[in-house]
């Protein structure tokens, strides 16, 4: 069996392990790479909106589990009290920076991590 893509009479893709007959009212297309691809005129093209749209939750994604490790730190007053002020500041302003990514110039295709403080 191999894999075949269609675009039912609906224009949804489909992907289907499939040797016999084109489905009824489908039409046989090229592989789709992401889900962030169009057909246009029998051939699959980037739609940007999409496709930022998708960087952006998975770089936030990447942020939110960054920023549950930092709050694990600053929201423990134990751990926070034991720690010097010049820490504390590295942390809070670490934390700062990991909220403001999303408003770097060229989110989500291009972004600077901060340095997390050791």
């Amino acid at each position: 069996m191999s894999h075949r893509y269609f675009i039912d009479a609906n224009g949804e893709y489909i992907e289907l392990m499939y040797d016999g007959p084109t489905p009824t009212g489908s039409t046989p297309v090229p592989r789709r790479e992401a889900e962030w691809f169009d057909l246009v005129d029998g051939a699959w093209v980037i739609n940007q909106t999409r496709h930022d749209e998708a960087a952006a939750k998975t770089i936030r994604g990447l942020r939110d589990k960054k920023l549950r490790v930092v709050d694990k730190i600053v929201s423990n007053p134990l751990r926070w009290a034991e720690m010097a002020v010049d820490k504390q500041k590295d942390w809070s302003q670490y934390r700062t920076d990991l909220l403001n990514v999303p408003q770097q110039f060229g989110f989500p295709n291009s972004i600077t991590w901060p340095v997390k403080p050791e």
